[in-house]
């Protein structure tokens, strides 16, 4: 694992162990002729500095990102623009000062034409500001934070994920109206938790519901006894729950072994309808509804071609960041053709209100944010032998992200 590594060693395995490295002109961080600020690398090869958390609570989205962008450039054999990629990944281990010293090495030392990162918000906004002043593209694979898109927004980094707002609004008003008026809602207490919770409570209450308590979990929080004790004796009719990774493994099995479900109905986003904790939780996922923006059943074309492609090559079934991962790599190739190069100016206004065919459906950058416009559908979980399937139940349409008046944020 390669958060058990020396970053020496990461740099070593990232250079030689990636399936396909060679043929895919995809390497680890390593010394390199260069070119110019923003532009950097030789006529014939692309150089793209990937900036992910390859170690710590984030590793396995970050190795997810790597895969769907690897992928993305495979399948277009190894070039975008009729260039060949080179991919340069460094660790940030989802610390904004390692991140800044990663960004250094990048863009000083490797002199890539543009990146792709970070996993962490708290890394993306150390980094903003900087990529501004050097002009260098940064698409953002995930990290969420609200700012991004609006105080600190930059016309030099695009997001391919979402917002937090976007994290909790789809599937409120869905939810007050279908499943129950009265909610308790739990997110962790951290600046995503935060942004969170206030967004699907806003968007909750206007369609008439009414949040009753509110909890605020450590993050990282291993036991949630006390928690689920709260929510039940809260006798509302829904929960609504942010959390993910292990945060949210851990509380899916101790609700399920609480008992908690059988008088509350347990809703919320994303995370609960995706691969990587479905495929881990099991049975405990059961009946659980969500709004997400994306399913490996999703029926077009773009998305059946992806998930047989992708576990062709890694032998398993995508998740939702493998998605942000390849769409970062298919924003990057689009927005090239469209600009006719990579020099940083041409090829912002390219991404500003660029649409793209993505296994989630079309997306379109909007210009006003740089964050993605994507459309939404509410799920149920059901148990289908030993695996969870979560079946569309709605369709909610698209979100944006507003410019103003946005939940949890300053």
């Amino acid at each position: 694992m390669r958060d058990r590594i020396s970053r020496r060693r990461f740099l070593q395995v990232a250079g030689a162990g990636f399936a396909g490295a060679t043929l895919l002109g995809v390497t680890g961080c390593g010394g390199g002729s260069g070119g110019g600020q923003g532009g950097g690398g030789d006529s014939e090869t692309l150089k793209i500095g990937a900036l992910l958390s390859f170690r710590g609570t984030f590793a396995k989205l970050a190795e997810s990102i790597r895969n769907g962008f690897d992928l993305f450039i495979k399948e277009n054999d190894g070039q975008i623009g009729g260039r060949k990629v080179e991919v340069l990944y460094e660790d940030d281990e989802g610390d904004p000062q390692v991140g800044l010293r990663g960004y250094r090495q990048l863009v000083d030392r490797d002199r890539v034409n543009l990146l792709v990162g970070p996993v962490s918000s708290t890394v993306a906004l150390a980094l903003v500001d900087q990529v501004g002043r050097d002009k260098q593209i940064l698409i953002n694979p995930n990290a969420a934070a609200n700012a991004l898109s609006l105080d600190k927004k930059s016309d030099f980094v695009y997001r391919t994920s979402y917002s937090n707002y976007q994290l909790g609004t789809p599937g409120a008003a869905y939810i007050a109206e279908n499943v129950g008026k009265t909610a308790v809602a739990i997110a962790p207490d951290y600046p995503a938790g935060l942004e969170v919770l206030p967004a699907f409570k806003a968007a909750y209450e206007a369609a008439g519901g009414t949040v009753v308590q509110e909890l605020l979990p450590p993050l990282g929080n291993t036991d949630y006894a006390t928690y689920l004790t709260q929510i039940q004796e809260a006798e509302a009719e829904v929960l609504w729950a942010f959390l993910a990774g292990a945060d949210a493994i851990n509380f899916a099995k101790q609700y399920t072994e609480f008992g908690v479900g059988e008088s509350i109905q347990f809703t919320g986003m994303n995370t609960w309808a995706d691969p990587l904790l479905t495929e881990t939780v099991g049975g405990a996922a059961e009946g659980i509804i969500a709004a997400t923006q994306w399913l490996p059943s999703l029926d077009n074309e773009t998305n059946k071609r992806f998930v047989e492609g992708y576990r062709a090559e890694y032998g398993e079934t995508p998740n939702q960041f493998s998605v942000f991962g390849y769409d970062a790599a298919q924003l990057i190739a689009q927005g090239v053709e469209k600009a006719g190069g990579v020099e940083p100016a041409d090829l912002s206004e390219a991404l500003k209100g660029l649409s793209f065919e993505s296994p989630r459906g079309q997306i379109t950058i909007d210009p006003e944010t740089n964050n993605p416009v994507q459309s939404y559908v509410m799920t149920r979980n059901v148990l289908d032998g030993e695996t969870i399937v979560p079946e569309v139940i709605d369709e909610i349409g698209e979100f944006a992200t507003p410019t103003e008046n946005v939940p949890g944020s300053s």
